[in-house]
């Protein structure tokens, strides 16, 4: 199959609260796959994997609410981690998508099997790049405080950065380093310019990632109604391994049909999908293609 060859075009996509949007590459008469990025990244975050993927695909790339290009959620209350897996309800009915594919890198992976599991059928195949399911809260009530206090503390006001320090905070200020140009592709949604400088297109309240308020035994019991076709990534660099290692044996587990979950590691760091998108591309496309054999 060959690679993606042609420029995205810019949507904009209808919701309660504002606009989602994204980039699209592709034809709208091929089959689709709906492509979302962690916490705190854009629809960016994939440019250099798209050009690697097949065309023969309809690729939709979006920002989450509050991230790039989309409008943030409401303010004056807490972000709540269901409104986000409501998010891809909404981005579908605006496509007018009854089914697609699912590509998601962390954060977006994880809304992606809760959506799955919540909408059964709609999603025909998950691609899960270094996260897979919600860890329980601990310390429930200090972490309700927090949301609270954050949200408490947002304001409209924003600091204004040269492009220099972007980058640099995009390249270090995260868990695991982004080379420059993963960052770069980053940058492109990440800032609106005024003047001479930038300013963060991003809620300050996802300074507290938003995570399902219940426990992991009510998680397990959701968990074991999924049995949508998934491959899911390991990066082995990266500052969640042990953690994703523990919920791929969750999910393998408790799923309803152990035969869809298809476990590949690869050499990097959490942000893989940006820093060495060559690493991935293949076993995505042959998970797309019905070839692909796990490496667990």
């Amino acid at each position: 199959m060959s690679q993606m060859q042609q420029e995205p075009t810019e949507i904009t996509l209808p919701v309660p609260w504002g606009q989602v949007a994204g980039k699209s590459y592709g034809s709208s008469n091929e089959k689709k796959i709906l492509v979302v990025h962690g916490v705190l990244d854009n629809a960016s975050a994939f440019d250099r994997l798209m050009e690697l993927l097949p065309k023969e695909y309809h690729y939709v790339c979006i920002d989450l609410p509050g991230h790039g290009f989309s409008s943030s959620f409401p303010p004056g209350v807490i972000l709540n981690f269901f409104d986000y897996v409501y998010t891809i309800s909404l981005v579908l009915n605006a496509l007018q998508w009854k089914t697609c594919m699912y590509i998601g890198h962390s954060f977006g992976a994880q809304i992606g099997v809760y959506f799955s599991i919540i909408y059964p059928k709609r999603l025909e195949k998950i691609v899960a790049i270094d996260a897979i399911i919600c860890k329980s809260v601990e310390g429930l009530a200090p972490y309700i405080q927090n949301l609270y206090d954050t949200c408490s503390k947002f304001k409209k006001t924003e600091i204004l950065y040269s492009k220099e320090e972007i980058i640099e905070t995009l390249k270090f200020k995260r868990h695991d380093p982004l080379r420059t140009e993963a960052a770069e592709a980053l940058f492109k949604r990440a800032v609106t310019k005024v003047g001479d400088l930038y300013k963060y297109n991003r809620d300050k309240r996802l300074r507290e990632l938003p995570r399902p308020l219940f426990t992991m035994e009510s998680q397990l019991k959701l968990i074991r109604q999924f049995s949508t076709p998934v491959l899911i990534f390991i990066a082995f660099g990266s500052y969640r391994k042990v953690i994703m290692q523990e919920d791929v044996n969750v999910m393998l587990n408790n799923a309803a049909d152990k035969s869809k979950i298809s476990v590949i590691p690869v050499k990097g760091n959490h942000d893989v999908h940006n820093n060495f998108p060559e690493r991935l591309a293949p076993h995505i496309t042959n998970f797309l293609n019905g070839t692909l054999q796990s490496k667990l």
